[in-house]
């Protein structure tokens, strides 16, 4: 999901003009947006499990209480 992110993000930029484009450069920046992604993933830095989890546990009834 972070590298569809990045990658979607990299799209919209207005880097497409720059004058060194070509085959060598895309494929860097997928090397770069999937060691990012991997890096982010490992280290926790986004945080979306957390987010995701407590968004869904406050719609599941508390059964212990």
């Amino acid at each position: 999901m972070l590298r569809q992110l990045l990658a979607a993000a990299r799209a919209g930029s207005l880097a497409q003009d720059a004058p060194l484009t070509g085959g060598a450069l895309s494929q860097f920046q997928t090397m770069r947006d999937e060691h990012l992604a991997d890096i982010a993933s490992q280290s926790g830095a986004f945080g979306l499990a957390q987010s995701i989890e407590a968004q869904l546990a406050a719609h599941v009834p508390n059964k212990g209480a």
